[in-house]
């Protein structure tokens, strides 16, 4: 995007930030995962919000969006990633395999040695050569919802030009075409809260102007190969943190 330098404008994605309500800078709103600001001079703006949970509880993780988006008004765009565990994890009993397998194998093992060839995270179970199912498949869901033009989100509806849910594992991936669209349409309200800003806050030409207003987004906005591949290497960290702990708790050493 054609950002002069002159202009002093930074877009920083920031992480665990928290957003504090406007008319009572004391008060903190919420602290999402993460979030694109316009940082200027004078002022900040709010461009986008993320929240990724692996909790069961989604009804729980939107109302508490629900209840800082009401009065955060910068903000064009919201996605939220869910990464859900198809069957809840419990650890071994002790008369199961692993826990029989654990009368004679006292040494914690790390990680490489721990995992085993067949293991598949998120695509299916993680079992590891301690035979035991250490997580089950993840499945990712994707939703994003857009600024309505009356000013308000409708964070009841995934299903309309301002609001899509798709489902990206497990294949095959549903509804990508209208993800991709959506971000797509995001990315440019985003552009034009940029625009607003310079108009209003720096000094400015037409050239500068239509310069931003010809900048499209890229195509993909992300990399969802990468975000799976990434979804993946924790998904086998977490698993194998359940193992250690459930190894130490059971007279195991490290």
């Amino acid at each position: 995007m054609p950002i002069k330098e002159e202009w002093g404008l930074t877009l920083p994605l920031l992480g665990s930030n928290a957003i504090k309500d406007p008319s009572d800078a004391q008060k903190i709103l919420g602290v999402p995962d993460s979030m694109l600001e316009l940082q200027g001079s004078n002022r900040d703006v709010i461009l986008w919000l993320m929240e990724v949970t692996v909790s069961q509880r989604f009804g729980a993780i939107m109302q508490k969006i629900k209840q800082y988006m009401e009065k955060c008004e910068g903000p064009v765009m919201m996605i939220v990633i869910i990464i859900r565990e198809v069957r809840a994890y419990s650890s071994p009993e002790v008369t199961s395999h692993a826990g029989i397998w654990a009368k004679t194998h006292k040494t914690l093992l790390n990680l490489e040695e721990w995992q085993h060839d067949d293991d598949r995270p998120v695509d299916g179970l993680v079992q590891s050569v301690v035979p035991h199912r250490w997580m089950d498949r993840l499945d990712i869901t994707v939703k994003v919802w857009l600024r309505h033009p009356d000013g308000h989100f409708n964070f009841d509806d995934t299903n309309n030009l301002y609001g899509k849910s798709t489902q990206i594992t497990p294949e095959p991936r549903i509804g990508m075409t209208g993800l991709e669209d959506i971000l797509k349409r995001g990315m440019v309200a985003i552009r034009d809260s940029i625009i607003d800003f310079v108009e209003e806050d720096c000094e400015h030409s037409q050239e500068d102007l239509k310069a931003l207003r010809e900048w499209m987004p890229p195509t993909p906005i992300f990399d969802w190969d990468e975000v799976i591949h990434r979804v993946r290497k924790a998904s086998l960290r977490d698993a194998h943190e359940r193992y250690k702990v459930w190894h130490t708790e059971n007279g195991g050493h490290r």
